[in-house]
Order: structure tokens, then C-alpha cells, then sequence
């Protein structure tokens, strides 16, 4: 039979995965969420819900790295976040980091989940969707989801900003791109 599930790249507080159980859209859900008080709190506000959550952040290698600190809704894995002056408090100093697990999405995709299953997709993984969703289509992987709801920051890390149209436009001909903010 075929599951609803839904992958939830940078859960943060988990409100969209809570949004989603509310909806009875999904059978299974998975948070990854790399900050380690943020997890430790899915872990238990999700405890008797369908969902796991995987302590790590999205990435294209298995590994660790440096998870760049700031405000819990603007951490990063990647150098060069713009801070926006409309926003100060989500200003990343890269002074303050936590090392943390990082997942190659695509094989995570292609080993825990077979093929024929619903997939949606939400990312909001502070700049690192640049480099997760060219794996994605690199290794095929996104050809096995459904829709993805991606958060894009391309004024916050002008080193991706040029290319970002072309990777849209990549991702839009091999899966349903819901662009959200």
C-alpha cells in the first residue's frame, strides 16, 4: 500500500509538521532538525505522533560539520549568510557553532524510503537547499517527490544567488515546486 509521508528538512519548532499531522494527509512523518535543543524539543512535543526525528542536518555527504548559530530560526550550515537589515535578530555571527551530523539526503532518500510511496517535501534549511536540491537532481532522487515546499535565500547567500533561476527552473521540470517564505 502506498504511505503518505512527508520529510521535514529544518523542523525548527515543528509547526509545519504539526500542521500536516492536524491535516491527516500523511502516515509517517520525519523531522531533521541539527540543532540539538530544537530536536531534543521535537522529540518530545511529537512522542505519541507517526513521526522520527532525525538529529541532523540535511547535506550532501554523510558527515559532520559546523551548524553556525543564531537566532533558532536562522542557523546555518554554510558561511556567508547575508544578515538582512530589516531583521537584525536573525544576524549569524560565526563566532558561535555547534558540530553536528549531517545526512546526504539523496541516499538517505534511496535507503529508507522504496520507491512508490507519496513523498512531500518541505526544506527550509538556510542556504544549504542550493547544494541538497542539485544532489537531488544529480543522483535522480527527486524524480521520487511529490511536491516539494522549499524556503529559497538567495539575497542571504549571494555566492548561490546567481544560479538560483536555472535551479528553480531544474527543479520545477522533475517534481511540483511550491515556493513559500
Amino acid at each position: 500500500m502506498k504511505r503518505r509521508l512527508y520529510l521535514d528538512l529544518g523542523a525548527n519548532n515543528g509547526d509545519t509538521i504539526a500542521a500536516e499531522l492536524a491535516s491527516s494527509r500523511i502516515d509517517f512523518c520525519w523531522g531533521f532538525e541539527p540543532n540539538p535543543q530544537l530536536a531534543s524539543k521535537l522529540r518530545q512535543r511529537f512522542k505519541d505522533d507517526p513521526v522520527e526525528i532525525v538529529e541532523a542536518a540535511a547535506w550532501i555527504v554523510e558527515g559532520v560539520r559546523p551548524l553556525y548559530l543564531g537566532h533558532p530560526l536562522s542557523s546555518t550550515l554554510l558561511a556567508g549568510k547575508v544578515a538582512l537589515p530589516d531583521y537584525p535578530e536573525f544576524a549569524i555571527t560565526y563566532e558561535v557553532s555547534v558540530d553536528v551530523r549531517t545526512v546526504d539526503t539523496a541516499g538517505w532518500l534511496r535507503d529508507h524510503i522504496p520507491d512508490g510511496d507519496a513523498i512531500t517535501m518541505k526544506m527550509d534549511i538556510e542556504g544549504a537547499e542550493y547544494e541538497v536540491l542539485q544532489r537531488l537532481l544529480e543522483s535522480g532522487e527527486i524524480d521520487r517527490i511529490d511536491e516539494l515546499r522549499c524556503e529559497f535565500h538567495p539575497e542571504r547567500f549571494p555566492a548561490y544567488s546567481r544560479n538560483h533561476d536555472q535551479l528553480v527552473q531544474a527543479v520545477e521540470a522533475r517534481t511540483r515546486l511550491v515556493q513559500w517564505r
